[in-house]
Order: C-alpha cells, then structure tokens, then sequence
C-alpha cells in the first residue's frame, strides 16, 4: 500500500554485511546495528515511533516516509529527541554517529541522492563526573568471589583486569585465550578505531587469571587451545560469555555485596583516578587505556578530581609550609 511506512530494514541489513567485509570490530558492528535497528522501528511503529509534529504555522508536519527517498532530516532529528528522552544525551550521539556513517553509505552506494544528515548537528553532550568505586566497594564486591567454583574464579579475574587495566567491557570480553599473555602479564585488545594495543597487569591480576585458566580447563572439561574464547558461561560449557552476561555477573555480585549496582566503565574511570593518585605518568596512561588525545584524559581524570585536589593542597599547602 502507498501510505505504509518505510522499513530500512534490509538496507540496515545490507550495511552491516558491508560493515563486516571491511573487518569492523564486532563491537563496532554491534554498536551500529542497535542503532540503526532502533531508528527502523522507530519510523515503523505507529503507537511509540514516529509522529507528524505540527509547524508553528499551524501546518501538518511532516509524514513518516513510505519510500526511502522521502526520509528527511525531521525524521531524524525526532528519533534523537526521542533517544535523548528515553536514554541521554551521550546514548543519542552515539546512535547519530552510527545513523550518520548509515546514510553516508546509502549514498555512496547511490541509493540516495543526498544525505538527510548532510547539515545536521550531533546532540550536545554534557559532561557528567562519573563516581569512581569507593575502596569499601571494591573490597565487598571481591569478597562475594572469594569460593573455588569456576564462577568464583572467573568473576574474580574478570574483576581484577577491569580494576587493574581500565579496559573497555568489549575489550575484556571480545578476548581469545591467543589474547593473554601470562609471562609478560599483557592482555591484547581490539579498541576503538579497531587498534590493537597491548595492556600491562600486575602480578595478583596474573595469579587470578592463571587460576581462572586452570579452573575453565576443567570446567571444559579440556584445555583450553589459543583460538577459543577467552571467558565462558558457568552454565553451558560450551556457551562463550557476552558482554551482557559480565553485566549480569556485576550486577549480581553488587546485590550480594550489598553495595549500589556498578557500571563496568566505572571501573575504568576508577583505574584512571588511581593512577594519577599513584603519581602514575599521564602518557602511560594515554597508552594504556588507549586514548588518543588528551580531551578522553581530561574528562577521565575529572572523576574524583576534587578529591585529587585536597590530597594535594594537604601535600603541598602554602601556609602550612610557612606556619
């Protein structure tokens, strides 16, 4: 029929077949297809998707589109007030970016003859200081995996790279066991902008990783060989754990510590916060973490800054010095 909604569906489709042939990251790939899935229910749905918003003139604003040609800019802009609404403001530039690269391709593709994106602006973001975990927290959170069952053993590593690390929750769990190194103590993961970079542990991180090893061999039912995921479920041997399952585990792990459910980033906003505590080298840190500028550096360390602060005007206090 002729007033149908559009679907973009199997153009969604076919992108992210394209996507994938260029040897983009799962995790990149992931990020696009909620996207741009997200956007195709949005002008599909009837009751919570799109709906025409009059003009201030008082004219009817513009229909959801029934060909691909007709989506415009309005459309577009709807679905991220909507996201803002729904998730935030940070949430929507993500989904701008990925439907931005979406439609660019379109056109390369010619399947469009211009972009509706084309003079768009992405949302604003407001930065929001996120909490580092508190030590009273982490040492709550480590005690509810103190057992030997493989899923003690395995939350425990799991927890120990994010607070040792500050790698991203795709980062530590998109790993193949060909990943870790043991004796040079360096994990290899795939960040954004699909670099590699290799990221230093200490030696208790190594400990806890060396039994988790031991403990998933067994768990298995075999050793482990190089080309095998990294992390597996505690229930299915043969089901690999996924980003949400670690959700899931430190979600779980927060309510039997009794402590407020954590993100799995606010552990890398805590590592970055450590580490200038520790007097740790701002370029290490870069490297480490995988920034490339030193924006990500001042936005990591505004986390607990005014603590860092006081802790420094207390080292360093003029009048005390004098008095």
């Amino acid at each position: 029929m002729a007033d149908e909604r559009y679907n973009i569906g199997p153009m969604a489709a076919s992108w992210l077949r394209a996507l994938k042939s260029e040897n983009k990251s799962d995790n990149t790939i992931r990020i696009y297809a909620h996207a741009v899935n997200s956007f195709a229910w949005f002008l599909l749905d009837q009751d919570d998707g799109y709906h025409p918003v009059a003009n201030e003139d008082g004219t009817p604003g513009r229909p959801a589109p029934t060909d691909l040609d007709e989506v415009h800019r309005e459309h577009v802009q709807a679905y991220i007030a909507a996201t803002i609404a729904r998730t935030s403001a940070s949430n929507a530039h993500n989904h701008f970016r990925a439907l931005k690269t979406f439609f660019g391709w379109l056109h390369d593709e010619e399947e469009i003859d211009r972009t509706p994106m084309r003079t768009m602006k992405p949302p604003t973001v407001t930065e929001t200081e996120v909490p580092v975990i508190p030590d009273g927290d982490l040492v709550k959170l480590f005690k509810t995996c103190k057992g030997k069952a493989f899923a003690d053993r395995r939350d425990t590593a799991i927890l120990m790279l994010f607070l040792d690390t500050g790698v991203r929750l795709s980062e530590l769990t998109d790993r193949k066991v060909v990943d870790l190194d043991l004796d040079l103590m360096v994990l290899r993961v795939l960040g954004k902008k699909d670099k590699w970079r290799s990221v230093p542990f200490g030696r208790a991180t190594a400990t806890a990783l060396d039994r988790y090893l031991r403990a998933a061999a067994k768990h298995k039912g075999k050793a482990l060989e190089e080309d095998m995921w990294l992390w597996w479920a505690d229930r299915g041997k043969g089901h690999r754990l996924t980003i949400w399952g670690v959700g899931t585990m430190l979600k779980r792990r927060c309510a039997e510590a009794g402590i407020e459910p954590l993100h799995p980033h606010q552990f890398r906003h805590t590592f970055a916060h450590l580490w200038k505590v520790g007097g740790g080298n701002e370029d290490d840190l870069m490297r480490i973490t995988g920034w490339s500028s030193r924006q990500m550096l001042s936005r990591y360390a505004a986390s607990a800054g005014a603590e860092r602060a006081r802790a420094a005007h207390a080292r360093l206090s003029p009048a005390d010095r004098i008095v």
